[in-house]
């Protein structure tokens, strides 16, 4: 297989190329790509109603983008090359099984496939960012960790450190070690020492993605980094350097950037799964990416704030995520994790519809075939998805009961009323949660402290009640869960 030495060989000496070019070349390569693989496809009645020729083909013609167009490395403007049997190498080459954490914690995570009966893994949150006007981070992770079912946990980042703002090289090196630490603090709290971490950036420069490599207090051979190949088909000198070093160190890596938008440069839905499958494997070919965030379409960027404007049909991108999960599936044996997305659900935290859309995301995720789910940012949270994933294999629900079951939901939950009006009313902006934590730490803590105490480490009745509505309409819909 290709070396990462050899990749950052021809990021320096490939094709000079400008970025706009790049950009605009996209959309003619991807239109010539789903014409010769005849991928023109409106989408099926049912939303997994698809041919596996169609993932076959779309996996083919994704293979030949990296072959003929190759990756785009923006910070020396030039594009990386490869050959056909290095692509093909690369995908034979990439593990189905990884170990992670260390001890008595080590977990072996494997491959699981389209409706595996394998149990899933889970990944506990982390991937946002934490302030120390809350709770000490090491006492969330640790209630985090007591999830005795969770592989693994990634990290959160911050905005001051230590009464410092986190701005600049010197500082968020700084930063870095301080989140590493702090993480590992809260595992041993929990009793859970080998418990694997997942390093979440504080930014992409090298230098804060090499800080906290420690063996003692930061990030030991047996944990991971979130390393992901940017939109457009690009990538960057910065992370390349961080997995040359990662690569020697031991640490395992995980791609969070497999999803592709419709309507961007790549085009249309078609050419969106081309990208989608084709940067799953850029990113295990220059990152060495062993863990990837499931393949993703997605209608709309992820933006700090968004105006609703099309209606939930056009918001619904299921099929087109059905397909690069497929063709990952069949012809990789890259290891997926929880990335079921385009479902607009509502709600908000801990109630009913907001835990039916996280139960939608975790039976999705199941039959999909990926191998971890994402865990929420309150333990009981977590422990609910695993259970909707266990009930979930029991109850042998196909990959064809999915559109019903999320067409389901969202007229039960009353979602689409919801986003109907919202998509009405002109102007109206959703924040992004996460961003309320720069503004207004405690407003963004107010709605989880009303379903979890994180001092007597219980949720309320409220959430109690909530979770024992959903499992009983879970149960309705056939979900069979454990007494």
């Amino acid at each position: 297989m290709i070396s990462l030495l050899e990749v950052a060989e021809r990021a320096r000496s490939g094709p000079k190329m400008g970025e706009k070019a790049w950009n605009l070349g996209l959309f003619k390569k991807m239109q010539q790509l789903v014409a010769e693989y005849d991928l023109t496809y409106s989408g099926p009645e049912r939303f997994f109603d698809v041919e596996e020729s169609y993932a076959d083909d779309a996996f083919r013609a994704a293979v030949k983008f990296l072959v003929e167009t190759g990756v785009y490395c923006i910070t020396s403007n030039r594009v990386i090359k490869f050959t056909e049997d290095e692509v093909k190498a690369a995908v034979r080459e990439a593990p189905k099984e990884v170990t992670v954490g260390a001890g008595n914690e080590a977990r072996v995570i494997r491959k699981r496939e389209i409706e595996d009966k394998l149990p899933v893994h889970a990944r506990l949150t982390g991937h946002r960012p934490w302030s120390e006007e809350l709770l000490p981070l090491p006492l969330i992770v640790r209630e985090l960790a007591r999830v005795s079912r969770c592989a693994m946990i990634e990290g959160f980042n911050f905005t001051t450190t230590d009464g410092w703002e986190v701005y600049g090289q010197p500082m968020e090196a700084y930063a870095a070690r301080r989140e590493l630490a702090w993480m590992r603090e809260g595992v041993t709290k929990a009793g859970r020492q080998g418990m694997s971490i997942i390093y979440y950036p504080i930014s992409t420069k090298a230098s804060t993605l090499l800080a906290p490599i420690d063996p003692d207090y930061g990030l030991r051979r047996t944990d991971g980094i979130l390393l992901s190949t940017l939109p457009d088909m690009k990538v960057e000198y910065d992370l390349l350097t961080a997995s040359i070093v990662y690569e020697e160190y031991g640490c395992y890596r995980v791609n969070g950037g497999s999803f592709a938008v419709t309507g961007g440069f790549c085009g249309g839905t078609e050419g969106a799964i081309i990208e989608s499958i084709a940067k799953t494997i850029a990113a295990w070919m220059v990152y060495r990416d062993c863990f990837q965030y499931g393949g993703c379409v997605r209608k709309r960027l992820e933006s700090r704030t968004y105006v609703p404007s099309r209606t939930v049909e056009e918001e619904l991108c299921v099929w087109p995520t059905y397909v690069v999960n497929n063709a990952l599936s069949r012809h990789t044996n890259i290891i997926r994790f929880g990335g079921f997305f385009g479902v607009p659900f509502s709600g908000k935290q801990g109630s009913v519809e907001f835990l039916m859309g996280q139960a939608v995301s975790a039976i999705g995720s199941t039959i999909m075939g990926s191998s971890v789910v994402g865990g929420g940012l309150i333990p009981p949270l977590t422990e609910f998805l695993l259970e909707v994933s266990d009930a979930t294999i029991k109850a042998e629900i196909k990959r064809e009961d999915i559109g019903d079951i999320i067409q389901r939901v969202l007229r039960d939950t009353h979602t689409h009323e919801r986003l109907k009006e919202a998509s009405e009313t002109k102007g109206r902006k959703i924040l992004d949660n996460r961003m309320i934590m720069y503004k207004n730490p405690q407003e963004y803590f107010k709605p989880i402290q009303k379903i979890y105490d994180f001092v007597k480490q219980r949720p309320s009745r409220e959430y109690l009640e909530n979770y024992n509505k959903a499992k009983d309409y879970l149960k309705d819909i056939g979900l069979k869960f454990m007494d």
